[in-house]
């Protein structure tokens, strides 16, 4: 489950100097916008950094790695520095893989995975700006960086999130980064890089066999 929370970090640390919040009217102008990018995407893959912040300790965490996402629900998310794990997702079933050990686990049977899973994919797609019932939504703009802050609403949702910031290329057609805050005030923040979207991705990155 750690390792499951870990990833939903899915991904930025700007400071936000000089940030504006938009209007209601502005928010739903940029919606719909990142909405239609994400309704031409297929596929997508890219490299990532993953920096882990933890009040307790003092040094940071770095790891990284690769991801491929496939819609509908498709997605590989394999760390190769500093270890080698990866998180397979295919429709309701999901694997973990290490060099020692592997598990599967049924999303359906898990309600936790199946929140996590669902935050894992919105954010990649920006569906969950779209996500009125898990979380409410403000919109900012610091520069030409565009970024939503979402405020989770359900129970399970708040007892581990304070905020997750999604941010997005200044073009609105893809997220670049998400950055989540948990209660305890450690936070995850993913980085994505070189990314490609609609190019073709080999079923093998995604079977569970």
């Amino acid at each position: 489950m750690r390792f499951s929370i870990i990833l939903l970090a899915a991904f930025i640390s700007f400071q936000a100097w000089g940030q504006t919040r938009l209007t209601e009217a502005q928010q739903k102008q940029i919606v719909e916008k990142i909405d239609r990018s994400a309704q031409r995407m297929t596929t997508m893959q890219c490299t990532f950094t993953q920096t882990k912040s933890m009040k307790m300790l003092s040094k940071k965490m770095i790891s990284k790695g690769v991801m491929y996402f496939k819609r509908p629900s498709q997605l590989r998310w394999q760390y190769t520095s500093p270890y080698d794990y990866t998180f397979l997702l295919n429709g309701d079933k999901i694997r973990l893989k290490s060099a020692k050990s592997t598990k599967d686990i049924s999303v359906q049977g898990n309600k936790m995975f199946r929140q996590i899973t669902n935050i894992i994919l919105n954010s990649i797609t920006g569906g969950s700006l779209r996500s009125t019932s898990d979380f409410r939504l403000e919109m900012y703009k610091t520069g030409n960086t565009y970024f939503a802050r979402l405020y989770p609403k359900k129970k399970e949702l708040k007892q581990v999130y304070q905020i997750i910031e999604i941010y997005f290329s200044p073009a609105l057609d893809c997220v670049s980064s998400v950055k989540m805050i948990e209660k305890s005030g450690d936070t995850t923040l993913v980085e994505l890089n070189g990314i490609k979207y609609n190019a073709s991705i080999n079923e093998k990155m995604f079977s569970l066999r």
